[in-house]
């Protein structure tokens, strides 16, 4: 590779023959990159076409306008032909300046419909196709000591959106990028963009929608959205190009939502109330009190409850009760988990019963059926422990096989749903996710944000709930998941994102937008970047 400073930037933008990014490509090389567009030209729903599209490519029409482009028809699932694809453009051309990873497909999942393979292929494409960009272009751009990398996240990934894969991939995307930056490369950033605009995956989803009479197409899919309003793609490649650009380099592990006329940071998920825990003999009365007296109207107000008075009066010993769960399935492999689970829910007099963890939507099914009714499942942690390995790339081990992970805990989510439909009882679901490690709290936010849908998709039959095991051992986590159970109203923490450490309890918020600058047709520059830096600094 070659220090000289005379070379054109080269930029790749996967995803890059339509939509957001063929925008994305064609500001690029309008700024004077050279662009590749990588892109296997795939039908919406990720297979393969008998035929191209129609009229000249993204490449073309770039080098038609005076710049320089070239296309790829390699693919985000394929890691060898990716890595050799970043690896000759350095060699080619002296650096990869930047990757911006647009690609995706969709398919019609949710909480409750979608098969397991429709699944399988959307958490492919979009979560495992940017760890494979990620782990291409990293090495790339370490050893030549600088790199912008753009993922691109979605409003469905951090709204209370029914999206299924989509929106679980799309919150991994996110959290992948918060947890990836912390550790990239000196010189090198990872951003995510957010973006919404009428593309042909917007379009598929509003033909639905006013297919149905909703000519809004505001949906649970679309986390209230309407979809109608959605600006033309070309608005968005201004902002996916300035992310993109050197000028960029101060900003490092932000996700920012962009419409074409407004850009808005969107800050992780943070402590809302965080709880100390007594003495394991005091635990379980303690947390019947602070989980609805504490932890529901903090979710439900998405606030701390704090500063007040008189939100915990009452005999410490004093308990809720079970509610009305009498029977509760408990599912894991680990003996000591399930033993926990098994006596702290037995202990409120709920008959209890163990099953072995299975892989699958339809072995899930099976597992709850055969159990007969039941009013709550706990599906004890499984898998996704930390790889130890240092920096970036320990991010990136960390987070191998969470695709699967992800459709396993969706398989319980699933199981529980139609187990809903099909019996007319409500249901409580609580999973459990060993999130010691980055990967593990990736998976334990993509198992939230889908939790998140439980009542819209099922008739408010479903509460669900989701609990990041961070260090806590069996017995800790265990009172808390049978709280949950034993809670009288679990519905104003369906959807909420706890934890559970050693010696505390805790409710973090979902994702939010810290404000909104609105750009008035001003081209992004020095000015978003100065307003942007305060917002940011400040979250």
């Amino acid at each position: 590779m070659t220090g000289r400073t005379d070379r054109r930037r080269v930029v790749v933008v996967t995803g890059g023959a339509i939509g957001i990014g063929a925008a994305i490509a064609e500001a690029c090389a309008a700024a004077g990159a050279f662009v590749v567009t990588m892109d296997p030209g795939l039908a919406l729903d990720g297979t393969r076409t008998d035929g191209g599209a129609d009229g000249p490519t993204t490449a073309a029409r770039i080098v038609a306008a005076g710049g320089a482009a070239r296309a790829s028809g390699v693919s985000v699932t394929d890691a060898a032909e990716v890595s050799a694809l970043f690896a000759g453009l350095a060699e080619e051309h002296g650096a990869l300046d930047a990757v911006v990873n647009v690609a995706g497909i969709t398919r019609t999942t949710g909480f409750a419909k979608g098969d397991e393979d429709d699944w399988a292929a959307v958490l492919d494409v979009h979560l495992e196709g940017y760890r494979t960009v990620l782990g291409a272009a990293l090495p790339v751009m370490e050893a030549q000591g600088h790199g912008r990398i753009v993922g691109v996240t979605s409003g469905s990934g951090w709204r209370a959106a029914d999206a299924g894969a989509y929106g679980c991939a799309k919150r991994a995307v996110a959290a992948l990028t918060w947890a990836v930056a912390r550790m990239a490369p000196p010189g090198v950033t990872v951003n995510a963009l957010s973006p919404i605009a009428a593309t042909r995956m917007v379009a598929h989803a509003l033909a639905g929608q006013r297919a149905a009479g909703n000519a809004s197409g505001a949906s649970a899919a679309s986390g209230g959205v309407g979809l109608a309003a959605a600006p033309p793609p070309a608005r968005l490649g201004p902002i996916g190009a300035h992310l993109a650009g050197e000028g960029f380099a101060w900003c490092n592990g932000a996700v920012l939502f962009a419409n074409g006329a407004e850009v808005s940071p969107v800050a992780p998920p943070r402590p809302l109330e965080v709880v100390g825990l007594p003495a394991p003999d005091a635990r379980q009365g303690f947390l019947d009190r602070i989980v609805p007296a504490v932890l529901a109207p903090a979710e439900t107000a998405q606030r701390a409850g704090g500063t007040g008075m008189g939100r915990l009066v009452g005999d410490d010993d004093e308990a809720v009760g079970s509610g009305p769960v009498r029977r509760c399935l408990v599912v894991g492999d680990d003996p000591a988990w399930c033993g926990a689970l098994s006596a702290a829910l037995g202990g409120r007099g709920i008959e209890v019963i163990e099953r072995a963890a299975t892989s699958g939507f339809g072995a899930a099914g099976e597992v709850l059926t055969g159990a007969g009714p039941v009013d709550a499942v706990v599906v004890a942690p499984t898998g996704q422990p930390s790889s130890g390995a240092p920096g970036w790339r320990g991010v990136l081990a960390d987070h191998a096989g969470l695709a699967d992970a992800i459709r396993r805990d969706a398989a319980w989510f699933r199981a529980v749903a139609d187990d809903a439909a099909r019996t007319a009882r409500p249901v409580r679901v609580v999973v459990l996710v060993d999130a010691d490690g980055p990967g593990g709290s990736s998976r334990a936010m993509s198992a939230a944000q889908l939790s998140r849908a439980a009542h819209a998709a099922t008739d408010l039959r479903v509460d669900a709930c989701v609990i990041a095991v961070e260090g806590a051992g069996p017995a800790v986590a265990a009172d808390l998941a049978s709280a949950l159970i034993g809670t009288v109203d679990l519905a104003p923490l369906s959807g909420a994102e706890l934890f559970v450490g050693t010696d505390r309890v805790g409710l973090r918020s979902h994702p939010e937008v810290l404000a909104t600058v609105t750009t008035a047709g001003r081209a992004p520059g020095p000015w978003l970047d100065d307003v942007l830096r305060e917002l940011l600094d400040r979250s």
